[in-house]
């Protein structure tokens, strides 16, 4: 996508969402492709729906969500993103390695949407 042919709304846009720290990016992706979506399946389906238009957004999400997932955060951040901003009840294992394991899921299903678009 060639930015300088945008209007200057959207290419701004564009920079504002790109610009987002990667929590926040973690908590868009999951309230956008994740929070309705019932099971992996379907999640895959919404991940690959958008791959469809572009990927650019996915990668920069999936790199945000590795960095969560290898970063030192305060405790419960993990279990929080799952629980809240995914809409996911961890009841197997409220933890956050248990929000872990649920997040390295999302995130192997997300890279794979975005090889196979590429």
């Amino acid at each position: 996508m060639d930015q300088a042919n945008l209007p200057e709304p959207l290419r701004a846009r564009m920079a504002e969402i790109e610009a987002r720290p990667s929590l926040q990016k973690v908590r868009d992706l999951l309230q956008s492709y994740v929070m309705g979506a019932d099971g992996m399946p379907a999640i895959r389906a919404e991940f690959s729906e958008a791959a469809q238009i572009t990927t650019r957004f996915l990668r920069q999400d999936l790199e945000a969500l590795e960095f969560v997932l290898t970063a030192d955060l305060p405790e419960g951040t993990l279990l929080r993103l799952v629980e809240d901003d995914a809409n996911r009840g961890l009841d197997h294992d409220p933890t956050d390695a248990g929000a872990a394991v649920f997040l390295r899921e999302v995130a192997d299903t997300l890279r794979s949407v975005v090889e196979t678009a590429r």
